[in-house]
C-alpha cells in the first residue's frame, strides 16, 4: 500500500514538473527573443568597441619600443610582440599614415551605436569620440608642434627616459643599447620636421634656438663619459649592477664588462655626435629662418602651415584657431577663450584682494608654536599620506583591506624612489617631476627633484604633494587600481588628458598648504594665496601673449606694475613663448575642477563632502571636463 502510494505520488510530481517545464518553455519562447535581442546587441556592440580599442592601443605602441617599454612591463599579455627595438623616426609619409589611421578609427567608431554599449564603455566611447575629433582638428596644424622646445623637448626628455629604462631581462639591456645607438636617426627625423616648420615660416624664435643649441653643445662631453660622471654612464652601471644582483645566472662578469664598454662606445660614437649634429643643423636653420623672417609678431612664430597665406587677417585667424585647439587639448576645457579670460580676471581680482587683506591681518600667535625642524623628503611623503586620509579614498595597493575581499586581486605595496636630476639637465628642467610607471606594474614609482631649484620648507612640502601624495603618484596608482584600462580594453591607459592630471596635481598642491600648516612656522594662507595668484597671472600672460599678441615690452611694462624687474619679466616671457598653453594646462584645469566641485555641491546638497567629490573625480578616470560635467549630472 505504501509502495503504491509512493509510486502514485512520484507520478503526480512528474506530471507537475512536466507541466512546469512546458510552461517555462512557452514563457521563454515569448521572452527570450526580446531578452536576447537586447542583450545580444549590447554584447556585440561591446565586443566591437573593445576590439577597436585594442587595435588602436596596439597600433599606438607598436614600432616605438621606448614608449612600449614605459607603458607595459609585459607587452605579450596585451598581444604585442616585437623582436627588434625601434625609435620612431619622423617622416611626412608616416605623419600622413597616422592621420589616415585616425580617420579610419573615427569612421569605425561612428558605426557603433553607443546606446547599445555598457555604461562603462558608453562613457569611454564619448571620451574617445571627442579625443579623435580633436586629434583630427589638430592634424591640420601639425607644424605648430615643437618637439625641440628648449625646456621640455625630446633632446631633454630622451636622455631621462634612457636613464630610467628598466632592466628586467637580458633582452632589455640589448634593446636599450640598440635604442641608444638610434639617437642620431631619431634626431634626423626631428630635423626633417624642423625643416618643414621653417619652410612654413613656423620655426622657433632665435632666442629659443640659441638656448636649445647651447644645451646640446654642453650636454655630453668626452670627459664626462671617460670619468663616469655623466648620468647616462652612471645610471647604466647602476642598473647593470642591480640586474646582476637579481639575476646572477644571466649576467656574469664578462658580459657585464662587455655591456659597460658597449655603452661607452655608443655614447662616444653615436650619442655625442648626434647632439653635435643637432646643434649644428639647428644653428643653420635658425640663421636661415632669421634671414628669411616673415613676421615679427609675438607668441606663436607664424600663423599657418601654408606659407602661401599672406593676408594678415588670415594669419591671425589661423593662429587663434590653433591656439584654441591647443588649449583644449592641454586643459580638457572647451570654453571659448574669451570666457577663459573672464574667469582668469575674476580669479585674479579675488585673489589679489584676498592677499592684501591677509597681509593686513595680525599674525596668528599659534604659528610660532609649530615645528621648525627641517623635514626630509621621506618624512614629508609619510606625513602627507597620513594627513590626506580623511579627505581622499585609500589606495588598495598593499592595504590590509584588500584581504577582506577575496574578489579583489592582491596588489603589491606602492614604493617611491626619490632621484635627483643630473647637473647636465638641471638648468632647463622643472623643479620636480613624476615619472609614470607601466600600466601593469605600477608599484614602483620615481619622483625627480632638481637640486638647483633650492626647494625647501613648505615649498618642498607642497611640491611633493603635487608630485606624490595626493598628487600625480596617488592619482596614477588609483587609476591603475581601478581597472579602467584592463586587458580587454586597455586604451584609456594611454589616452592623454594633461589637464585632468595637472589640474588635479595643482588642486591638491594648493590644498596641501593646510597640511603644511601643521609643520612650518609660516603663514601658509598667505603663501597659498600668493602661489595661486602668481600662477593665475602667468596663465593670463599665456593667453595674452599667444592669443592676443602681447609683446615683450608690453609684458615688461605690465609686470613692472607688480614690482617685477625687466630681466625677470623677460625670462617669464621667454618661457611662456616657448611653452604655449603650459600655464593654462595647470591653472585653467584647476579652475575647471573648482567649477566641477561647485556643481557637485549644488547637486548633492547635504550629501556633499570633499571625500565624495574626490572619489567621483578619481573613479571617472582621466577625462575632458565636458565629459566629467555630463557624468556628474548622471551621478544624482
Amino acid at each position: 500500500m505504501r509502495i503504491l502510494t509512493k509510486i502514485r505520488n512520484l507520478s503526480a510530481w512528474k506530471k507537475f514538473l512536466l507541466t512546469l517545464f512546458l510552461g517555462s518553455l512557452f514563457f521563454l519562447a515569448g521572452f527570450l527573443p526580446v531578452f536576447f535581442s537586447r542583450n545580444a546587441a549590447v554584447f556585440f556592440a561591446d565586443a566591437s568597441y573593445d576590439k577597436l580599442c585594442r587595435e588602436i592601443f596596439r597600433s599606438e605602441l607598436s614600432g616605438n619600443t621606448l614608449t612600449l617599454h614605459y607603458t607595459l612591463q609585459n607587452p605579450a599579455d596585451y598581444g604585442i610582440y616585437e623582436d627588434e627595438a625601434h625609435l620612431p623616426v619622423y617622416s611626412a609619409d608616416n605623419r600622413a599614415l597616422s592621420n589616415a589611421a585616425i580617420t579610419g578609427w573615427s569612421e569605425r567608431l561612428a558605426a557603433i551605436d553607443p546606446e547599445n554599449l555598457s555604461d562603462q564603455n558608453r562613457y569611454s566611447y564619448t571620451l574617445l569620440t571627442r579625443y579623435l575629433a580633436l586629434q583630427q582638428s589638430l592634424s591640420a596644424y601639425s607644424c605648430y608642434e615643437e618637439p625641440l622646445s628648449p625646456n621640455s623637448g625630446m633632446q631633454q626628455t630622451l636622455p631621462v627616459l634612457f636613464s630610467e629604462y628598466r632592466f628586467t631581462k637580458r633582452k632589455d639591456i640589448d634593446d636599450y643599447l640598440s635604442l641608444l645607438s638610434q639617437t642620431g636617426d631619431y634626431f634626423q627625423g626631428l630635423l626633417a620636421f624642423e625643416q618643414e616648420k621653417a619652410n612654413a615660416g613656423l620655426f622657433m624664435s632665435e632666442s629659443s634656438a640659441d638656448m636649445l643649441i647651447s644645451g646640446c653643445e654642453t650636454f655630453l662631453t668626452e670627459d664626462s663619459i671617460n670619468n663616469g660622471s655623466h648620468f647616462l654612464v652612471d645610471s647604466f652601471v647602476s642598473r647593470l649592477m642591480e640586474f646582476q644582483k637579481n639575476y646572477p645566472e644571466l649576467l656574469n662578469e664578462e658580459a657585464f664588462e662587455h655591456y659597460y664598454q658597449e655603452n661607452i662606445r655608443i655614447l662616444k660614437e653615436d650619442v655625442m655626435p648626434a647632439y653635435q649634429m643637432l646643434a649644428e643643423e639647428m644653428t643653420r636653420l635658425s640663421e636661415s629662418a632669421s634671414h628669411n623672417s616673415m613676421s615679427g609678431d609675438p607668441g606663436l612664430s607664424a600663423y599657418s602651415d601654408t606659407p602661401e597665406i599672406s593676408d594678415s587677417s588670415d594669419k591671425a585667424a589661423s593662429k587663434k584657431k590653433y591656439y584654441t585647439l591647443l588649449v583644449q587639448k592641454s586643459t580638457g576645457s572647451c570654453r571659448p577663450l574669451e570666457e577663459v579670460q573672464e574667469m582668469l580676471y575674476i580669479q585674479f581680482d579675488t585673489l589679489r584682494a584676498e592677499l592684501m587683506n591677509l597681509r593686513k591681518q595680525d599674525a596668528d600667535p599659534q604659528i610660532a608654536d609649530r615645528h621648525t625642524h627641517p623635514l626630509s623628503v621621506e618624512d614629508i611623503l609619510t606625513f602627507l599620506q597620513e594627513d590626506m586620509k580623511e579627505d581622499f579614498p585609500s589606495l588598495l595597493s598593499g592595504s590590509p583591506d584588500q584581504s577582506k575581499n577575496p574578489l579583489k586581486r592582491q596588489l603589491p605595496a606602492v614604493s617611491c624612489d626619490i632621484k635627483y636630476i643630473s647637473k647636465s639637465l638641471s638648468a632647463s628642467s622643472a623643479p620636480a617631476f613624476y615619472l609614470t610607471p607601466p600600466m601593469d606594474a605600477f608599484d614602483k614609482n620615481v619622483i625627480y627633484i632638481n637640486p638647483d631649484s633650492s626647494l625647501e620648507g613648505a615649498a618642498l612640502f607642497t611640491t611633493l604633494a603635487h608630485e606624490g601624495f595626493p598628487g600625480h603618484l596617488y592619482q596614477t596608482v588609483y587609476t591603475r587600481e581601478s581597472g579602467i584600462a584592463d586587458r580587454k580594453n586597455p586604451l584609456r591607459g594611454i589616452l592623454d588628458y594633461p589637464g585632468y592630471c595637472e589640474g588635479w596635481a595643482l588642486y591638491v598642491e594648493l590644498g596641501s598648504y593646510d597640511y603644511a600648516a601643521n609643520y612650518y612656522a609660516i603663514d601658509t594662507d598667505i603663501q597659498k594665496t600668493a602661489r595661486s595668484l602668481e600662477l593665475c597671472l602667468c596663465a593670463l600672460l599665456d593667453l595674452h601673449i599667444h592669443y592676443y599678441g602681447l609683446t615683450l615690452p608690453q609684458t615688461q611694462a605690465l609686470l613692472a606694475g607688480f614690482g617685477i624687474p625687466a630681466d625677470s619679466a623677460e625670462n617669464i616671457y621667454s618661457y611662456i613663448e616657448q611653452e604655449p598653453a603650459n600655464y593654462l594646462k595647470y591653472y585653467l584645469s584647476y579652475l575647471e575642477i573648482l567649477s566641477l566641485k561647485q556643481d557637485a555641491e549644488a547637486l548633492w546638497k547635504e550629501e556633499y563632502s570633499d571625500y565624495r567629490f574626490h572619489r567621483f573625480y578619481l573613479d571617472a578616470g582621466p577625462s575632458d571636463f565636458s565629459s566629467l560635467q555630463e557624468k556628474l549630472q548622471n551621478e544624482k
